[in-house]
């Protein structure tokens, strides 16, 4: 009987496959575009999927956005260090360049001591406190001239950013002036800072670290109204803002009244640090508003100095994030004979002060006015 029916049997499955195959091509037709059923979905595993219909926006290198609404900062706060004086002149010259009376140096001379500590931060700056050129019009008795070397020098010891907004850059004139810039362009080391004889130069350099912008505000005698714009339109720019600034008296310990009535006010601009230098010794810093305002970070690299607090800088580190700088400490530097640097001690959250000299804060007074250039 069974032998009987295969016939029909086989007759009536077919019939249902087709019946099956026409339904599910029914059914494929009528599913929307764009959408998905579980069985196309586990069919594509594995697979990349086809372009969108439409493309995606495509965000800026360099959003101009404020700070507080970047998407993400660094896994870590970036590290910056700032270092005072760093003058590649007089007896430091004379042994860069070979010169007879003087005995053979170390290689990365003057920095051999503290070289693999400037390359471990994320972004180091010096004060450069002289002029790199050959030529040019002497404008001052004493001329801080550095060898035409010294751009790549100061690369490989592991700066990243000098300022050039200081009393020497004008030691060979406009001319020595000139070449300086050429040259620091030259060996790509990026420099901040305006002279009074380049007002329209851009003070501000902003460098971006791990998604993070750090803008470092350059500042010498600058008129108090450009000052002031300088680190409100840094502060449009960047996520953090530090403006490194030369005043004080030389050899003078204690800050001026000035100098913490202007620290104040850059603040008020929006700078997150105001860092100084010049007095060549090492002063007192102070938080205003919860920001650090460090007076002056003293020498460097400088030969010659013989005066009490000369052969004591420091090194301020900062750790910044895009809620601006979050710690900071200090190290001690010691200048040997030749005016070459090296570390003395740990980290500190005091500046490194010359207990030989006084140091203190004097009174704040009367706050500055528009009518004062700093």
């Amino acid at each position: 009987m069974l032998r009987a029916l295969r016939p029909r049997l086989c007759t009536a499955i077919w019939a249902a496959i087709v019946v099956v195959a026409v339904a599910c091509s029914i059914a494929e037709e009528n599913v929307p575009a764009g959408s998905s059923t579980p069985a196309a979905s586990a069919s594509t595993e594995g697979r990349s999927p086809g372009p969108p219909s439409e493309p995606p926006a495509v965000a800026p290198a360099m959003a101009t956005t404020p700070a507080s609404s970047r998407a993400s900062g660094p896994k870590r706060p970036a590290r910056l260090a700032f270092v005072g004086d760093v003058s590649l002149s007089f007896h430091v010259t004379a042994y860069l360049e070979g010169y007879p009376a003087k005995p053979p140096i170390e290689p990365l001379f003057p920095f051999a001591a503290v070289a693999e500590q400037l390359r471990s931060y994320d972004l180091a700056v010096g004060n450069l406190e002289c002029v790199i050129a050959a030529r040019g019009e002497k404008k001052r008795g004493k001329i801080l001239r550095a060898p035409l070397s010294a751009p790549g020098l100061l690369r490989d010891a592991g700066f990243d950013l000098v300022s050039v907004a200081n009393n020497h850059a004008l030691d060979l004139g406009e001319e020595g002036y000139r070449q300086m810039l050429s040259l620091l362009t030259e060996a790509d080391l990026p420099f901040a800072g305006a002279h009074l004889l380049d007002e329209r130069l851009d003070p501000v350099a902003v460098v971006v670290l791990d998604g993070l912008r750090v803008a470092v505000v350059g500042h010498y005698n600058r008129d108090a109204k450009l000052a002031l714009a300088d680190v409100e339109r840094a502060r449009a720019r960047a996520d953090v803002v530090v403006v490194f600034v030369h005043w004080g008296n030389d050899w003078e310990s204690t800050p001026l009244r000035f100098q913490r009535q202007w620290g104040r006010r850059l603040i008020d601009a929006g700078a997150d640090a105001v860092v100084g230098a010049h007095p060549h010794v090492v002063q007192p810093d102070e938080l205003y508003e919860g920001k650090l305002i460090s007076h002056s970070l003293g020498n460097f690299v400088f030969a010659a100095m013989t005066r009490p607090g000369t052969r004591t800088g420091a090194l301020l580190e900062l750790d910044v994030t895009e809620l601006g700088v979050v710690a900071h400490r200090y190290r001690k530097v010691v200048l040997d004979d030749r005016g070459a640097p090296s570390f003395e001690g740990g980290p500190t959250r005091e500046p490194p002060l010359d207990p030989s000299l006084p140091a203190d804060l004097a009174p704040l007074g009367k706050p500055l006015g528009f009518g004062l250039t700093p």
